[in-house]
């Protein structure tokens, strides 16, 4: 046995003696890298397998920052629900006082039916720039409501200068006038007061100054708010075609059918145009409680 293992001893002996210098150095080399690789092995596995430990001091931190981002998170979300709640009761309060507006002005409206309404103070009429039924004042300076951009004023250079008319005062009433409105689709049951302007939209739907009375030929023009003052013109978005609108003037009636309906821009005066034939048309603010467009809703005579 002892003799086989000197032979082989001695057969590595002259196999190695045989080999280069090149080859001795490769061996060797092949030799490091594999321990390199067993080492980092070791010391991977080490690593993965090791205990994390956190030091005390850090324990603390993450600790008060966890509860600082708790608290911050409560404040925030506190913040939310309070906005919340303020939208709310504002929009509850608006409700509240446009149903208390369209009981008063329903309860003084059946002694009135019979005879034009004319106590409506003297105002501003609504801009000439844009259709009548906006949410939004007329401005003291003559600017247009809030719904549509200001006019630009006039370069110096032309050399003309423009002062603002007067306001009119609102209109007398004839016999032929229209006194209320009812649209039993939506439960509409309003006065019509003389003027389209903001101190005359408070009282009921206004009549167009210049539009034609019920039953005559050409364009009745008739405009409510839909959000503000008892909120008249609410649910006209509802209309379809075949709704009946009755026009009173004192006692007697006039039946209209709506026709179209559709959704315009403030600036948009073309529904203002007379018409050939007998029509009554609708105008307030749209979307509701957004009010940057008009919705216009047109109906026909009927005999």
């Amino acid at each position: 046995m002892f003799r086989k293992r000197d032979k082989a001893e001695k057969q590595d002996a002259r196999a190695v003696s045989e080999l280069s210098l090149q080859e001795l150095e490769a061996i060797v080399e092949e030799r490091r890298r594999i321990e390199r690789a067993r080492a980092f092995a070791e010391t991977d596995d080490t690593r993965r397998f090791a205990p994390i430990t956190i030091r005390p001091d850090e324990k603390q931190k993450r600790r008060r920052r966890g509860w600082r981002d708790n608290l911050l998170f409560l404040v925030e979300v506190a913040a939310v629900l309070g906005l919340l709640g303020i939208i709310g009761a504002a929009l509850l309060n608006l409700q509240a006082l446009n149903q208390e507006v369209a009981a008063a002005v329903r309860g003084n409206q059946a002694p009135t039916v019979s005879e034009p309404i004319t106590n409506v103070s003297a105002a501003p009429a609504q801009s000439p720039g844009e259709l009548p039924g906006s949410s939004f004042p007329t401005q003291a300076d003559g600017e247009l409501p809030g719904s549509s951009f200001p006019p630009e004023a006039l370069p110096a250079s032309i050399g003309v200068t423009v002062q603002q008319a007067p306001a009119l005062p609102p209109p007398t009433p004839g016999p032929q006038s229209p006194t209320r409105i009812v649209i039993p689709a939506i439960g509409v049951d309003w006065p019509i007061v003389p003027g389209d302007g903001w101190e005359q939209l408070k009282l009921g739907v206004g009549h167009h100054v210049g539009s034609v009375n019920p039953g005559e030929r050409g364009n009745m023009i008739l405009s409510g708010h839909n959000d503000v003052f008892g909120e008249v013109f609410k649910d006209l978005e509802a209309l379809k075609n075949g709704d009946e609108v009755h026009v009173f003037t004192g006692g007697k009636l006039f039946n209209y059918v709506v026709r179209a309906k559709r959704i315009v821009s403030p600036n948009d005066l073309s529904v203002l145009q007379p018409s050939r034939e007998a029509v009554v048309t609708l105008i307030t603010c749209h979307p509701y409680r957004v009010d940057t467009q008009r919705l216009v809703v047109i109906a026909q005579l009927v005999p």
